[in-house]
């Protein structure tokens, strides 16, 4: 097969070639906190050395990280948590974290999980970055109806959105993490939120992406994340997919989309142009949920940095683990394949 399209950087060149490990390490607990880990979202400011990571505790929380160090050799500076202002008693489930390419630097997105419509509604929140180093909320919009948890109908409870992508035009694209309950099992649904001064709208995309689960981990399969390979309107996007086994079995795959119709007519489900399995990259078998850019390697290639949530469980950890795409061949030619 031929993919017809200009090769963007942040993909292996040709497709096949695939993703070099840089580098993977925990988070240090060194006073044993319980409460820290849950780290579902991720988000980088490489020109001020700061990475901040979202937690889905049951109080919403983050964590920030100076990054002093070079890209392959980070030294971490771990900071306090800090509880997410204004939250108040309201029961969120923090997950994704982004900025919009045209908004202030110190404003930021995140979406919540639903556990009911009614005690824990799935939302769209936005934040501000806040003098202590973690984020103050700002304002919340539950998403519409039909992505909200219904007898039979609905989002399944914890199971997304999980992925919030930003675009240009002040518009968010989230993800459901599985199937609707009333939907076929291999399709799942997108949500697009478009701000418009201080407000924002909802509208269903017709075009579902396709779900292609590990046959052992088809019960506990979902996607965690999106992101864009190049900027621009509507670009092909990566997607962070991972499948969970009893006892304590654990896939993880990134996969390549094509650009998705984000209109609202009717389409078969997108399939992905290329798979790649991450746990051949000696990847820890994991629950890994997080991804954004991270910084360019000294040969000239970008890089991916994923994060796992360690469910608060002593059988799991709290990762960071740093990829690059491996490109042999100019990326520049009409071809990938």
């Amino acid at each position: 097969m031929r993919v017809k399209s200009l090769i963007p950087s942040l993909v292996p060149c040709p497709l096949e070639a695939g993703w070099e490990l840089i580098w993977q390490q925990s988070l240090p607990n060194p006073a044993g906190d319980q409460t820290f880990g849950g780290f579902s979202g991720m988000e980088l400011d490489w020109p001020r050395r700061r990475l901040w990571l979202l937690s889905d505790a049951k109080q919403t929380h983050s964590l920030e990280l100076r990054w002093p160090g070079t890209v392959r050799n980070p030294g971490f500076q771990r900071r306090s948590p800090q509880p997410l202002e204004g939250q108040a008693q309201l029961r969120l489930d923090g997950e994704a974290l982004v900025r919009l390419p045209a908004q202030s630097s110190d404003r930021f997105w995140m979406v919540s999980e639903p556990r009911s419509a009614k005690k824990r509604p799935a939302a769209l929140l936005e934040l501000r970055l806040s003098d202590s180093g973690g984020f103050a909320l700002i304002n919340r919009w539950p998403l519409p109806a039909a992505w909200q948890p219904a007898q039979g109908r609905g989002l399944r409870p914890n199971k997304g959105p999980e992925a919030l992508l930003p675009l240009p035009g002040q518009q968010l694209l989230m993800a459901a993490e599985a199937s609707f309950q009333q939907d076929p099992s291999r399709q799942l649904r997108l949500l697009l939120a478009q701000l418009n001064r201080g407000r924002v709208s909802f509208r269903a995309v017709g075009t579902p992406l396709l779900i292609s689960p590990v046959t052992a981990a088809s019960q506990h399969w979902g996607l965690t994340a999106l992101l864009p390979v190049r900027p621009g309107a509507n670009p092909p996007l990566l997607a962070l997919w991972r499948g969970y086994a009893e006892p304590d079995q654990w896939w993880n795959r990134l996969s390549l989309l094509p650009a998705i119709p984000l209109d609202e007519r009717p389409r078969q489900p997108l399939a992905p142009l290329m798979r790649w399995d991450l746990r051949q990259l000696g990847l820890e078998p994991d629950n890994w949920e997080a991804l954004t850019t991270g910084p360019q390697l000294d040969d000239g290639r970008p890089t991916l940095l994923v994060a796992s949530d360690d469910n608060f469980s002593p059988f799991q950890q709290s990762r960071l683990a740093l990829l690059a795409p491996l490109q042999p061949e100019p990326c520049s030619s009409a071809d990938s394949r």
